[in-house]
């Protein structure tokens, strides 16, 4: 299958890296879980065109974005950015909450995105600086996968499996010290230390 094709893995991972990051470590996983949250100053969410849009003195746009079903991904980094992309194109399902009380809009205002042009909420994906982690959670299963629960500063939250092998046909032979590289920078962020392989 083409998601288990390394070469495929590294350039998905690089093409959502920032500008002048390169691309350290990567595999393919299975996400578990997923709630990404976005604030949005200036918009309004269109649903009929379920794009994000300009929109001047809108109240504070409040966007959820998850998936409960599991589904391929590959999970990267950088020097300082982790990356988790959907190996291919998923259903995601989306609320959303327009906050106009003004204590509360003044609090979250640090975190709003300003909306200058029509933003496809397709694009919201997990990609964070490495400060943005604020804990992940490790345990290995019984078939020596590892499951990774990982909380962010922004109120996302990920359970990701790194499973222990890379898939059939050896399309991606560097999984295991790919896999070991990526575990050691989440332990980094937890309060646990598993044995790695």
């Amino acid at each position: 299958m083409a998601i288990f094709s390394e070469a495929n893995m590294i350039s998905t991972v690089s093409a959502h890296l920032p500008y002048g990051q390169n691309f350290k470590a990567g595999i393919h996983a299975i996400v578990k879980e997923v709630k990404l949250r976005r604030f949005y100053s200036n918009a309004a969410y269109d649903s009929t065109a379920n794009l994000i849009r300009p929109m001047a003195d809108a109240p504070l746009l409040y966007i959820t974005k998850g998936k409960e079903s599991t589904f391929d991904a590959y999970i990267g980094y950088s020097e300082d950015c982790l990356v988790i992309v959907p190996c291919e194109q998923e259903m995601w399902h989306y609320e959303n909450v327009e906050i106009d009380e003004p204590d509360l809009t003044s609090m979250l205002m640090q975190f709003a995105f300003n909306v200058e042009s029509p933003v496809d909420p397709h694009d919201i994906l997990p990609i964070y600086h490495f400060s943005q982690i604020d804990n992940c959670e490790i345990k290995k299963n019984w078939v020596g996968a590892y499951v990774c629960a990982i909380n962010f500063v922004n109120g996302d939250f990920i359970k990701i499996l790194l499973p222990p092998l890379g898939g059939l046909f050896g399309g991606m032979p560097n999984h295991s010290s790919y896999r070991k590289a990526i575990l050691e920078l989440l332990m980094s962020k937890s309060q646990q230390h598993p044995a790695t392989d």
